[in-house]
C-alpha cells in the first residue's frame, strides 16, 4: 500500500536504484568532458601558435663536407640576418632624400637598379643573403680546416656586440635578431669568416711593396690648403647673377682686412668669429693633386700654378677668382696623404682580386638553398627601421 502511494506520488518512476547514474549526474559528467576536451583544444592550440612565432625560421640550408668527407648541412636562422638588414637598410635610407628629390620615391622604390629587374628592395635583399651566403660557407671551410675564434678574438667580438646595441633605438634593441644572444651569434660567425678571409689572401702570395711601388709618388703629391672665401655672387640656379660693384668693393676691403689680421693670428683658422656679418664664410680646406692640375676646378690653372709654389705656412695675397676673393694657406706642399691612400687602395684592390677567385673555387663545393620564409616573408626598406 504504502509503495503504490510512493509510485503515484513520482508518476510511477521507482527510487530503488539509489547506486545507478540519475539523469542530472550523467548531464553533469557530460559536460565536464566536454569542457576538458575544449580546454586541451585550446592549450594545443596555444602551444602551436607559440611554437610558429617562436620556432627558428630557417632562411638558408648549406651543404657541404667535413674534414672527414661526410656531408654536412648548416641551417642558418632569421635572427642570423637580421644585424645584416639593419646595415643594410640604414646604408640606403641615407640617400632617401637624394632619391626623393631626383626621382620622387625613395630607392626601395626605384625600379631595376642592379640591370636585372630588381627594384631596391629586391636588390638589397639580394645584396644581404648573398653575404650570409659567403659567411656561412667561409665558416664552413674555416671549420673543417681546424680554425676558431680565440679567446681575445671572442672578447673583441664581445665589445663589438656592446657597441653595436648602444646605436639601436629601444625599439630595435626588442626586435628579434638585434637581442645580445643572436647578435653574439652573427658576429663570432662574422669574425670567424674574416679570420679566414685574411687567411685566403695571405697564402695568395701579394707582393705588397711591388704593388706599392706601382703608384706613382709624384702624381699623387698632394698640396693641402687651407682658405677663406667670399662670394661676389648673389641668387642660386638661373637667378644667380653678381653682386654690385659696390659690395664687390666691400668684400675685396673686407678680405683684405683678414690678410692683415692672419699676419698676428696663432690660428689661421680662426679667423672669422661667431657672429661675423662680412660673408666670409669660415675656412675650408683644399687638397690638390699634381696629377689633377689640368683638371681642377679650384680657381684657375694659373693661379693654381701659383700657389703650389708657396712654401709651408706661407699666407697668399688675396686672390680674385671668377666667384670670389679668396684668402689661402699653404699647410704643406708635400703630403703624402693622397700617396699613402693610393697605395692602400692598390694593394686593397689586388686582395679583392685574390679573394673573389679563391671563393669562388671554394664555393664550388657547396650547395645553397634559400627558404620559403626568405622568399615571402622578408621585404627590405622598414624591416628594422621605421
Amino acid at each position: 500500500m504504502n509503495k503504490a502511494k510512493k509510485l503515484a506520488k513520482n508518476n510511477g518512476i521507482g527510487t530503488e536504484r539509489k547506486n545507478g547514474p540519475s539523469g542530472n549526474s550523467f548531464e553533469f559528467t557530460k559536460n565536464k568532458v566536454l569542457l576538458m576536451l575544449g580546454i586541451i583544444a585550446v592549450v594545443v592550440l596555444c602551444a602551436g601558435v607559440c611554437y610558429m612565432q617562436l620556432r627558428p625560421r630557417v632562411v638558408l640550408v648549406v651543404t657541404g663536407t667535413n674534414a672527414s668527407g661526410s656531408e654536412v648541412k648548416n641551417k642558418v636562422n632569421m635572427k642570423e640576418t637580421v644585424y645584416d638588414i639593419y646595415q643594410t637598410e640604414m646604408q640606403y635610407n641615407m640617400y632617401s632624400s637624394f632619391y626623393q628629390q631626383m626621382y620622387g620615391k625613395s630607392y626601395w622604390e626605384m625600379e631595376d637598379v642592379d640591370d636585372a629587374g630588381r627594384d631596391g628592395a629586391a636588390a638589397a635583399k639580394k645584396q644581404v643573403m648573398d653575404a650570409v651566403k659567403q659567411r656561412e660557407i667561409l665558416c664552413m671551410e674555416a671549420e673543417k680546416l681546424g680554425y676558431s675564434l680565440t679567446d681575445q678574438e671572442k672578447n673583441t667580438v664581445a665589445e663589438n656586440v656592446k657597441s653595436a646595441r648602444e646605436g639601436l633605438s629601444d625599439t630595435q634593441k626588442k626586435l628579434d635578431g638585434l637581442d645580445e644572444k643572436s647578435l653574439t651569434t652573427a658576429f663570432e660567425k662574422n669574425a670567424l669568416a674574416q679570420k679566414y678571409r685574411q687567411v685566403i689572401i695571405s697564402e695568395s702570395g701579394i707582393d705588397r711593396e711591388a704593388l706599392k711601388a706601382s703608384v706613382n709618388r709624384d702624381e699623387y703629391r698632394q698640396y693641402t690648403m687651407q682658405y677663406y672665401k667670399v662670394s661676389n655672387k648673389e641668387g642660386t640656379g638661373d637667378d644667380e647673377k653678381d653682386v654690385s660693384e659696390e659690395q664687390k668693393q666691400k668684400n675685396l676691403e673686407n678680405m683684405q682686412a683678414l690678410k692683415e689680421k692672419s699676419g698676428t693670428a696663432e690660428d689661421f683658422t680662426k679667423l672669422i668669429e661667431e657672429g661675423d656679418t662680412t660673408g666670409i664664410s669660415t675656412y675650408q680646406q683644399e687638397e690638390l693633386l699634381a696629377k689633377d692640375m689640368e683638371s681642377s676646378t679650384f680657381l684657375t690653372k694659373e693661379q693654381r700654378e701659383k700657389l703650389i709654389k708657396m712654401e709651408n705656412n706661407e699666407i697668399s695675397d688675396v686672390i680674385e677668382g671668377e666667384d670670389g676673393y679668396y684668402l689661402i694657406k699653404m699647410v704643406n706642399n708635400n703630403d703624402s696623404a693622397a700617396y699613402d691612400k693610393q697605395c692602400e687602395t692598390v694593394v686593397s684592390d689586388e686582395e679583392t682580386k685574390q679573394f673573389d677567385a679563391r671563393y669562388d673555387q671554394l664555393k664550388a663545393g657547396y650547395t645553397t638553398e634559400i627558404q620559403s620564409y626568405w622568399k615571402s616573408r622578408v621585404k627590405l626598406g622598414s624591416f628594422t627601421t621605421a
